[in-house]
């Protein structure tokens, strides 16, 4: 069973932009990864752009015997062929825009995550338990 999770950011007008990550989401390991890896609201986004996550950070590939340095393992990199396909799933690929916190708070809570991460530009992360 995966500890899944909300990661975004903030934007100026307060409004949560934030995709799925199914894998490893509390605190004692997403938070480190977030600050060390993404501590800047230009990474955040480039981390969030690609869409939902199976994992933060992982050598791992979908192919069981590829690795390769560690990173993100998004949902679209096993491709919408099969059982795995993501394309009309709930949580969706893309990055999904919420007008405030607490509205964002609810949607990744009703959708299943147990925490949320939140990057705000010259603050840096704010996680939530959901």
């Amino acid at each position: 069973m995966g500890t899944r999770s909300a990661i975004g950011y903030q934007l100026p007008s307060g409004s949560i932009n934030a995709v799925y990550c199914h894998w490893d989401g509390y605190p004692k390991h997403q938070v480190p990864i977030l600050i060390e890896h993404y501590n800047s609201l230009e990474k955040v986004k480039a981390l969030i752009k690609p869409g939902s996550m199976s994992c933060l950070r992982t050598d791992h590939t979908w192919t069981p015997s590829e690795v390769r340095d560690p990173q993100p393992l998004y949902h679209w990199e096993r491709g919408n062929d099969g059982p795995w396909a993501v394309s009309n799933s709930d949580y969706g690929d893309l990055p999904h825009e919420m007008p405030s916190l607490e509205s964002a708070k609810q949607y990744w809570n009703d959708n299943d995550c147990e925490y949320m991460y939140v990057f705000i530009p010259d603050l840096g992360w704010n996680h939530h338990p959901l």
